[in-house]
């Protein structure tokens, strides 16, 4: 699948790991699953900045 806008993508998938790391903040309980989601929207950042295929069994 191409996306049309990628740079777009790629910042707001950025924006979305940040944004989820930092509830660590508040919730440090849950700091593990924030980290694994955090990474998995870097993930999905690298490969749409790559101009990657996406597919959704790519996306963990």
């Amino acid at each position: 699948m191409f996306v049309s806008n990628a740079e777009r993508w790629a910042k707001l998938c950025h924006q979305q790991a940040e944004l989820i790391e930092s509830l660590s903040e508040s919730f440090p309980e849950r700091r593990d699953n924030h980290i694994n989601l955090g990474l998995s929207w870097r993930q999905l950042e690298e490969q749409i900045s790559k101009g990657r295929s996406l597919k959704l069994r790519d996306i963990k």
